[in-house]
């Protein structure tokens, strides 16, 4: 098992250092994180409408190694790139691989 947990994470580290861009991590306490590999991408995400109903809104997310980072992001805190800031709004996915999050500029 610990093979296959290895071949993964190989992979997964490969995969954002080849598509993904590279960020610096700012908690909101404690030392930037640079070298952080990204995806950001535009979503329609489905929103809570209440009853029957299902809003959709454009939204950008982005999603990163959990182990490149000192432990799952927080509201508030933000990822660099290049010279955009990109702040986390709430974490949708935590798989304790990747983590995928909702941010803003």
């Amino acid at each position: 098992m610990a093979i296959v947990s290895t071949t993964f994470s190989t992979a997964a580290t490969d995969l954002l250092s080849q598509f993904g861009e590279s960020a610096t991590f700012t908690p909101a306490t404690g030392s930037p994180v640079p070298g952080v590999y990204v995806l950001i991408k535009e979503e329609l995400l489905e929103q809570p409408g209440g009853y029957d109903t299902t809003n959709w809104a454009q939204k950008t997310t982005l999603r990163c190694l959990l182990a490149d980072l000192p432990r799952e992001p927080n509201r508030g805190e933000t990822f660099t790139v290049d010279s955009t800031g990109y702040t986390v709004e709430q974490v949708l996915e935590n798989d304790n691989r990747f983590v995928k999050m909702v941010v803003s500029t």
